[in-house]
């Protein structure tokens, strides 16, 4: 099995902070500046040749930061799991916002979400 890209779409949500780089930063609010962001991830093989093979993808940090608007000078602290990525500035941990993945079911391994037949 080879790599292949994924298309997915995620809600982008912004927050609202308070705080300063000497206090730290606590998130007030967030807001969602997009329902339907489409992100066309490249997948990745793990344990290939084995029968634990599985397929996996996860956004690169340029796609997050194209997302999100962010300057390619500024390095990112990305947290959470497969559906859920939570940005952050690295060097002082500003929260920048979050993303959730709304069109798979897992995207490790990767498991798009059915279609429900009426």
């Amino acid at each position: 099995m080879t790599s292949r890209s994924i298309k997915t779409l995620w809600e982008l949500w912004s927050y609202d902070v308070w705080g300063n780089a000497r206090d730290g930063y606590e998130v007030n609010d967030r807001s969602c500046f997009d329902r339907a962001c489409e992100i066309t991830i490249t997948s990745e093989i793990c344990n290939p040749g084995t029968p634990m093979e599985f397929e996996h993808a996860y956004p690169s940090d340029k796609q997050i930061r194209v997302a999100f608007g962010i300057h390619s000078n500024t390095r990112l602290d990305v947290d959470g799991d497969d559906l859920t990525i939570y940005i952050n500035r690295e060097r002082d941990g500003y929260h920048i916002g979050e993303m959730h993945c709304t069109s798979h079911e897992c995207l490790s391994p990767v498991r798009a979400i059915a279609e429900k037949s009426l």
